[in-house]
């Protein structure tokens, strides 16, 4: 059995899918197994790929008769696998070469869950000739030393292309929610934080690719379906508050909480239209002073065509001396 099953989602993606299959090759580890999710994209066109990939074998391919969504794709992989770890490697992210060889060595020898490496936002895009054009990166939530429950709890700070986890925590925890179309992750790495302690890695091991401009499916869920995220966001969240009330939890802590983001709204409502007043006036100075310079050139243009007039005076005036 391998240590590792990556599973790759894809669908109708071959740009990025050879790229991914290129970049897991590159992995100085290599004690693993890949099982591609083709979401109900074109059979044809992958089979082709998985045939020309160079330094990968075995790789097992599954396909779904139409899109079953981030999630089932995940358990679909996971489930038709073995193997002690788990990653998500999605089509259009990347890996550093030494990702699976640190994150499974800092998983044995710290008898860890999961395991997370420091990343940074990938910026490209698609040309007009279909090549993958670099533009930059950022660290993501680079001010990070560490990840834990209440980080987690405000907002996801580890995308699936960072991660490595035991696969036992899907017989303890669950598998992924196949309910939520995104933020499922997020879901996952949350139940797992409220049991154990991620360690995290700092070392910049993980790209997580990005283009805000693509659309189609071109584009990054994250950008794409950003209403679905604020929502499901959302439903995660109250599902959690249902299921702490079902169990004797009480409605004031929450009301509390509530009454204290009113307050921070209010002030950061109060503070943007300070903000904005503040803009105001400095937009009516800058006017006044467009206007000043405006009238500083008149007036210098002015003292120019005085002071040229003044010149050829004084030269009539020398002409007319010097010829009496």
């Amino acid at each position: 059995m391998p240590k590792v099953a990556i599973i790759v989602r894809t669908k109708d993606r071959p740009l990025f899918l050879r790229r991914a299959l290129a970049n897991i090759a590159e992995q100085t580890y290599t004690d693993y197994t890949v099982a591609i999710v083709n979401d109900g994209g074109d059979r044809e066109v992958v089979e082709q790929l998985v045939a020309q990939a160079q330094g990968l074998s075995g790789i097992q391919i599954l396909h779904t008769g139409s899109s079953k969504g981030m999630e089932a794709a995940s358990n679909l992989g996971i489930k038709a696998t073995e193997s002690t770890y788990i990653a998500i490697h999605d089509d259009d992210d990347l890996w550093e070469p030494t990702f699976l060889e640190t994150t499974v060595a800092a998983l044995e020898e710290t008898d860890g869950q999961l395991v997370t490496v420091r990343t940074d936002e990938y910026f490209e895009r698609i040309t007009d000739q279909g090549t993958l054009e670099f533009i930059e990166s950022r660290p993501f939530w680079g001010f990070l030393n560490d990840i834990t429950i209440q980080d987690l709890m405000r907002i996801n700070r580890a995308v699936p292309i960072s991660i490595l986890y035991r696969r036992s925590l899907h017989e303890e925890l669950g598998y992924y929610d196949e309910s939520l179309p995104v933020t499922g992750d997020w879901e996952f790495n949350i139940r797992v934080a409220s049991r154990y302690p991620v360690h995290f890695i700092d070392q910049n091991l993980a790209h997580w690719s990005k283009r805000p401009q693509a659309d189609g499916s071109n584009a990054n869920s994250v950008y794409a379906g950003q209403i679905l995220h604020n929502i499901f966001d959302g439903r995660v969240r109250a599902r959690a508050i249902r299921e702490d009330l079902s169990q004797q939890g009480r409605l004031g802590s929450y009301l509390f909480q509530a009454h204290l983001a009113n307050q921070v709204d209010g002030r950061v409502g109060h503070n943007i239209d300070l903000t904005n007043s503040v803009l105001d006036e400095l937009a009516a100075i800058n006017s006044k002073l467009d206007r000043l310079e405006e009238t500083s050139r008149a007036t210098a243009e002015q003292l120019n065509r005085i002071e040229r007039a003044l010149s050829l005076k004084s030269r009539l005036t020398r002409l007319v001396k010097g010829n009496r």
